[in-house]
Order: structure tokens, then sequence, then C-alpha cells
């Protein structure tokens, strides 16, 4: 099977799946609507209905083989979608959107509080849903529901972050999970030392000889056993992370979120308050209109590190669809190769931890294990 044949196969697959999941809703929404009216028709007392209403959903899930609490959800999402964002409905008959992604956005219709954020979701949402992975979908609504009702979402975020802490669950392997609920900004300062001190240890053990073998997960694993049960980590190892803002935002005219490198929104009085520290480093960026940084064009083959620095803040992660590596685990790549006449330049540049020319014009699919 060609290539462009295999597409146009997947689409349609792709295409009947959700149709079906959508008739599969519609008919848990209709049956269970038509249900509940009748009772609520009835002269029995409050509690024989809701008893009743109960059975409804018991009944749905036993003709469907599901769960009574996927019926309760295909019940409230649907409202919620047909109520907020009928767009978005009107994409899913079609079968533009599947199940998991309807259920992204009415999570995030449900959050939103506006009809004006609710008009915003509905007309940006589909396109964007469509074309994306759930992955990529869920982190774009984190960041669109951040910037619509940016006091609503702040107000989430300080009550989420009063039930911080630390857990941990053994497993019958001799392993245990150690779990640490943080804000975001702070769990990939976290990160982000980690991935430092792991880069930073030695490949030959200085006093044996033996060459270090462990994986960058087991090494990063080690450190975190070491700093916690001992009084003092590396000294030379620092967190640093990165956070845009805008400029009204940072000094307080208003209130939108800052975003991490790989997008993830931030409260703008955290940003403010890491802004004031003696170690904070400003940079401007220049934006255009829609928020993508201004192109800029190198009249050789190597990025220097401004423009570097510029795409990573535009990519934030890897841009192969569907994967959503860190963009420091990354290369920049030209799409059109240079020797083929590819320029240098923002529009010619992304961030990619599987793609390197391979010096014939074109580009093989590659995975860059360690940098």
């Amino acid at each position: 099977m060609s290539w462009s044949r295999a597409v146009v196969t997947g689409d349609a697959v792709r295409r009947a799946r959700a149709v079906a999941e959508f008739e599969e809703w519609e008919f848990v929404a209709s049956f269970h609507a038509k249900r509940t009216a009748e009772i609520d028709r009835t002269d029995e007392i409050p509690l024989s209905k809701d008893l009743a209403r109960r059975e409804v959903i018991l009944e749905l899930a036993r003709a469907l083989h599901v769960t009574e609490h996927q019926v309760w959800a295909m019940v409230s999402e649907s409202a919620t979608v047909a109520a907020r964002v009928p767009g978005v409905w009107q994409s899913f008959r079609d079968g533009d959107l599947d199940a998991v992604r309807v259920t992204a956005i009415a999570d995030t219709a449900e959050r939103l509080e506006t009809p004006q954020a609710w008009a915003v979701l509905e007309a940006s949402a589909p396109e964007y849903a469509a074309t994306h992975t759930i992955a990529e979908l869920r982190a774009w609504l984190r960041r669109l529901r951040a910037r619509l009702e940016p006091d609503e979402a702040e107000a989430e975020r300080a009550r989420a972050v009063e039930q911080r802490r630390v857990s941990i669950t053994h497993n019958d392997d001799g392993t245990s999970w150690l779990n640490a609920l943080l804000p975001t900004g702070l769990a990939i300062a976290v990160g982000e030392r980690l991935r430092r001190a792991a880069k930073a240890l030695p490949t030959v053990d200085p006093e044996s000889g033996e060459r270090d073998r462990r994986t960058r997960d087991q090494k990063q694993a080690d450190l975190v056993a070491d700093w916690l049960t001992s009084c003092t980590g590396p000294g030379d190892i620092r967190a640093e992370i990165a956070v845009s803002i805008h400029a009204t935002d940072l000094i307080g005219l208003t209130n939108g979120p800052g975003l991490t490198l790989d997008g993830e929104p931030v409260g703008a009085e955290w940003v403010r308050e890491l802004a004031q520290s003696e170690h904070a480093v400003f940079r401007r960026l220049v934006l255009d209109p829609v928020g993508e940084v201004l192109d800029t064009t190198v009249l050789k083959y190597r990025p220097p590190e401004s423009l570097r620095q510029a795409l990573r803040w535009r990519d934030g992660t890897c841009r192969v669809v569907g994967c959503r590596a860190p963009v420091h685990e990354t290369d920049l790549d030209h799409a059109k190769a240079y020797d083929g006449g590819g320029a240098t330049t923002g529009s010619n540049l992304t961030s990619s931890k599987y793609i390197i020319q391979n010096g014939t014009g074109t580009s093989s699919w590659t995975h860059i294990i360690e940098r």
C-alpha cells in the first residue's frame, strides 16, 4: 500500500470511528433525556425519582457494556458541549473530532465561566483539535483558558497549591513510588536541575575506571535519592526555569499567565516574584500580532545562539507530530536542506528529536538518544 493511499484510508477509518462514537453519545444523551423527562412528569416522591434516574444510567451501562461512570460522563459532557460550544458538537457529528478530543474540550468549556470565553473556544478549538494530538490539544486548552480567564485560572491554581504534598506508594517488587504535588513552575525547575545534574555526571568512575552504564532515568532517580538522604546536593548545578510573559502582565497592568518553555501556563504573581530575584535574567522577544517570534534569516548553515534562543521559545517542544519531547532534547533542522537552497531562517528551521539532514537534500528519520 502506497503512503498516499494509507493516509486516505487511515483518515476514512478515523472519521468512521469518530462518527460511531458520536452516534453512541447521541443515543445515550437522547435516551437519558427522554426517560428522565418521563420520570419528572410522574407523581412519585423525590427519592423515588432519584432512584429511577439512577436506574436509567444503569440500564444504559448494561446495554452498552460500559461502566455507569462512563455513561454519566457521556451525558454530562454532551450536555455541556451542546449548550456552550455547539460548533464542537457539529464537528463531532461530522467525524472531524473523536470522543477523546470532545471530552477535553468539554472539560475546558465546563471550567470557563463566560459566554465570551465559550465563543472563543467554539471558534478556535475544532480546527486545532482536528490537526493535533490529544496531548498537544490538552496543553493548548490549558493555555487558552489561562489567557481567556486569568483571574479564575489563578484562583483555581491557588486552591490546588494548597493541596501540595508528598506521598510514597510501595510496590510488590521492592520498589516504591515517591510522588510530590508541586506548583508547575517549581516542578519544572526540579526537572531541569535533575536533567543538568544527570548530564554533568562523569561517564567513567574516577576511582574504579568503570564506565557508568546507567540510563538517564536511572541517574535522575539516584540523584533524587542522594539529595533527599544527604544534607546537601552538588552546589555547582542550579535549577533554571525559563518563563515568557507579556510586559503588561509582568508589571501588573494586566493579569495574564506566564508560559514555561514547553507552553505550560503559570500564575502571573509567581512570575513577578521570580523576576524580582537577583538571579533573574531578562531577554526581550519581539512577537508578531498572533504571538509568534518574528522571523530572522542568517547567511550561514549554523544558526547563531540568538536565533536558537528565539526558536526554542517558538517551538517549546519537538515539532514532529505526536512528539512532546522538551526542546532541550532536540536539534534545529532545516526543513529544506541548506545544500539544496534552504535558508537558515526561522521559517525553515524546526526543533526536532527525530529528523536530521542526511546530506542528499532530503531528511531521514532517526532518534537522538544522547546529545
